[in-house]
């Protein structure tokens, strides 16, 4: 189980960052995201494997000046 926003998220194993924000309907290219509390680049959302029980927060961005 995989946490996201602070609710379970039923992912399959082996899934990446960038699959998780998918299959929750966030756009990548305009979330901020930490796991277990640790900032994540977004050059890491495809290769990052996301281990069971992780936590996830994600924000999403502002577009605008």
């Amino acid at each position: 189980m995989i946490y996201l926003d602070d609710k379970p998220v039923a992912a399959p194993e082996g899934v990446t960052l960038l699959e998780l924000l998918k299959l929750a309907g966030r756009d990548p290219a305009l979330t901020a995201v930490t796991v277990d509390g640790k900032f994540v680049p977004r050059s890491d959302y495809k290769k990052l494997i996301l281990p069971d029980k992780a936590r996830v927060k994600a924000r999403e961005l502002l577009d605008g000046g």
